[in-house]
């Protein structure tokens, strides 16, 4: 049932290994650096770092790292820039054919320099607006894995929700599908994932730059039902600097648990001010293995292609990209009947998308953004005969602008956008849900402020949609279907108190809308890859959310902890309930009908991180979440994750070496939801090592990850096949990545 990789992507693939092939032009060598405290020690993140000389520059990532390719033998001089730390310059000489390593030592005094004129950039970066999680370089090489979702788990408060492998999503705090937006550069898919727990999101993670988690006022720049957070996948689709020469990475996975293979290239060029950005990759998973035998139509087979070009000028810079995904996967055979030999799903998504940043304009102005995105979605749902059993297919177009504004008053950060959303909805097949058009507008405003020891950020938010069947009637169990229009306010409000030099207390407060999509209002009819007969119900209201958390960091030289508490809020929560009824027109498939009931969900989130002696560390997490549908008698609210967390121990000889152990542990969940099956607690041990090297001017690197060490036996709560069998067995993944 699975088709193979078109042969687009496979020939643009093939395409861009030649160009990788290709030799370079002189010799040059390579500039690896780390960015830190001058009286902490710490590590400065995302700090930026420019070779003055060659007009390059680089963020570093979270752990103060950054790598320059391609650099011309011979003394530079690099400057670094980073909010809350002096302008600092420091000469270095990069040999050729080598790599040269340097440690940049930025501090908070006052440094005498001279006095420095760049034109047209005048970006303010402030530490209230850094991602509260971040999954580059080294971090996210260790955790790749065939989904995003699987990527980015067991980290605080984070978990993800499955049908096998290929539709997993991620969970935070509890709170999946539409109530967490997962973004793509900082803009939505055009997919269904959010709709049902067998779709998949349309993003490979292969050739990801880095994965950003966002919670706070920040994520109202996004959209208004972030109560949760945001997850943004950082592609670079379009190519914001201009690369000296030709650079790039390549990418090689192989792992055992399913005999799956995956290979990825990325690659940057500049042809005068015009930059040029190309990316391709292809996965190829067999059925995945558990403890107990394979578990069945669990195959993926996906292709990911995308090339972009920017014109980068001192004014700013402007550019397009395509994009094409590719992906045939399975869901495996329903337990209890409607498709027991399994669905087989073939998704496509191409995608167009246009962006640009102007950094001239009137005094107020910072910079201005703007952005505009197509996406064409198309989904089939195949029974074990080849029969078509559903099929969507979406239209959708995104447009934004945000307008950077420069320190007013206590104001030292501010942001003002707009944004607009349509999209064409269509299903096919055994469905009765109506082809339908939305559109959607919102105005919003972020801005922050700094006195002394405090620091706060706010944003509001207005949105409006609106929903409109194509064709309007009276449906015996959805109800009325008809047009219908939605608005609603959000907002945020967090504040920072830097009590001490290493203490720093905050509070964040939420206000979230969300309106019902066109199948919780609409859907009808059985879909056989969720094993459930769906009724939506039109008459639901939106969803209104109220959330409240107070956290605590501490910081030392030696590591940092991390404790946060939550209370979330929400009228309205709409979730398909089950009916323990059979539906009357397929006796072999639950009814599961849309409601909205309140809910009040509480939890609690920390983390650790920590120096043990000069070469290991100790680090650890943990995530609880509780609910309840506080108007059915305290029912437990269905399908969230137990008591769980990760405990680590690393050992770091040298910046080239790393070997850790960690055990996942989650307790029982034995509040499940009702007609769901409470799931036991487990322990699995995961071990891992990582070696990087320099040769030829280029950074080698090798992860090896020994996942369930000990082939243990254990259910992941949030997987609709637990039922069927356990989750993975014992898994050795090896990944390979060169930059060049």
């Amino acid at each position: 049932m699975l088709r193979k990789p078109t042969p687009l992507s496979a020939a643009l693939l093939f395409l861009l290994l030649g160009l990788a092939a290709a030799p370079v032009r002189g010799q040059t060598g390579a500039l690896a650096g780390h960015v830190v405290d001058n009286e902490s020690g710490q590590a400065v993140g995302w700090t930026t770092v420019v070779i003055e000389d060659l007009d390059r520059a680089q963020t570093s990532d979270a752990g103060g790292y950054f790598f320059f390719a391609n650099v011309p033998p011979g003394v530079h001089v690099l400057r670094s820039l980073r909010m809350g730390y002096h302008e600092a310059r420091f000469e270095v000489e990069v040999g050729a054919g080598d790599t040269t390593h340097v440690d940049l030592q930025i501090g908070h005094e006052t440094i005498a320099v001279r006095a420095v004129v760049v034109e047209g950039e005048r970006v303010h970066l402030s530490p209230l607006q850094e991602p509260e999680v971040v999954f580059s370089s080294s971090k996210l090489r260790q955790n790749l894995s065939r989904t995003i979702a699987e990527t980015i788990d067991y980290e605080p408060g984070i978990a993800h929700r499955s049908m096998g492998p290929a539709p997993a999503r991620p969970v935070l705090r509890g709170l999946g599908g539409d109530r967490l937006l997962v973004l793509e550069d900082g803009e939505r898919t055009g997919d269904l994932s959010a709709t049902c727990s067998d779709h998949a999101v349309a993003i490979e993670p292969m050739t990801t730059e880095r994965i950003e988690v966002v919670r706070g006022p920040r994520t109202l720049l996004h959209g208004s039902n972030a109560l949760a957070g945001v997850v943004n996948v950082v592609r670079g689709y379009v190519p914001s600097e201009l690369p000296a020469g030709l650079r790039g990475s390549f990418t090689w996975q192989g792992e055992s648990v399913n005999r799956g293979l995956a290979g990825g290239l990325a690659l940057e060029h500049a042809l005068g001010p015009v930059a040029v950005r190309a990316d391709g990759s292809l996965r190829d998973v067999e059925a995945i293995g558990t403890p107990h035998g394979e578990l069945p139509n669990t195959e993926i087979r996906t292709g990911n292609t995308s090339i972009g070009v920017g014109v980068v000028r001192p004014w700013g810079h402007a550019g397009v990209s395509g994009s094409l995904y590719d992906s045939d996967y399975g869901i495996p055979p329903d337990p209890e009947g409607g498709h027991p030999h399994g669905i087989s799903i073939e998704l496509q998504r191409q995608h167009l998308e246009g962006r640009g940043e102007i950094l001239i304009g009137p005094d107020w102005l910072q910079r201005l953004e703007l952005h505009h995105s197509f996406s064409r979605y198309q989904h089939g749902e195949f029974e074990a005969d080849g029969s078509l059993g559903l099929e969507f297919g979406v239209l959708s177009h995104h447009v934004g602008a945000l307008a950077h504004l420069e320190p007013m008053g206590p104001v030292t950060d501010g942001a003002a956008g707009v944004w607009y959303e349509y999209r064409n909805y269509a299903a096919a097949g055994l469905n009765f849900t109506p082809a339908s058009e939305e559109y959607a507008g919102a105005l919003y405003t972020y801005q922050e402020t700094e006195a002394g020891p405090w620091s706060a950020n706010a944003a509001v938010r207005f949105d409006v949609r609106r929903v409109e069947p194509r064709d309007e009637r009276v449906s015996r169990t959805v109800g009325r279907i008809r047009s219908r229009d939605f608005a609603g306010f959000s907002a945020g409000l967090s504040s920072h108190y830097r009590a001490t030099s290493s203490l720093t207390l905050g509070s964040t407060l939420m206000r979230t809308f969300r309106a019902p999509g066109i199948e919780e209002l609409f859907s009808e009819g059985p879909h056989l890859a969720a094993y459930s007969y769906e009724v939506g119900n039109g008459a639901l209201d939106s969803e209104r959310g109220r959330g409240v958390e107070l956290f605590a960091e501490y910081r030392r030289r030696q590591g940092q902890i991390h404790l946060a508490v939550f209370r979330n809020a929400i009228d309205g929560y709409i979730f398909p309930k089950n009916t323990g009824e059979r539906s009357l027109r397929r006796a072999d498939l639950f009814l599961y009908r849309m409601v909205g009931e309140p809910v009040l969900m509480h939890g609690v989130e920390a983390a650790f991180d920590w120096y043990l002696a000069r070469s290991w560390k100790g680090a650890g997490t943990l995530g609880y979440v509780r609910g309840r549908l506080t108007d059915l008698d305290d029912e437990p609210l269905p399908r969230l994750p137990p008591l769980q967390g990760r405990v680590t121990l690393s050992w770091e000889p040298s910046e080239a070496l790393k070997a850790a152990a960690a055990l996942r542990l989650a307790a029982d969940q034995d509040r499940p939801g009702e007609f769901e099956e409470p799931t036991e607690g487990y322990a699995v041990l995961d071990l891992s090592g990582e070696h990087h090297v320099h040769w030829g001017g280029r950074l080698h690197t090798l992860s090896l990850t020994l996942e369930n060490a000990t082939d243990a036996v254990y259910r992941n709560h949030l997987n609709r096949v637990k039922e069927i069998l356990p989750e993975p067995g014992r898994n050795l993944r090896l990944l390979y990545k060169m930059f060049f």
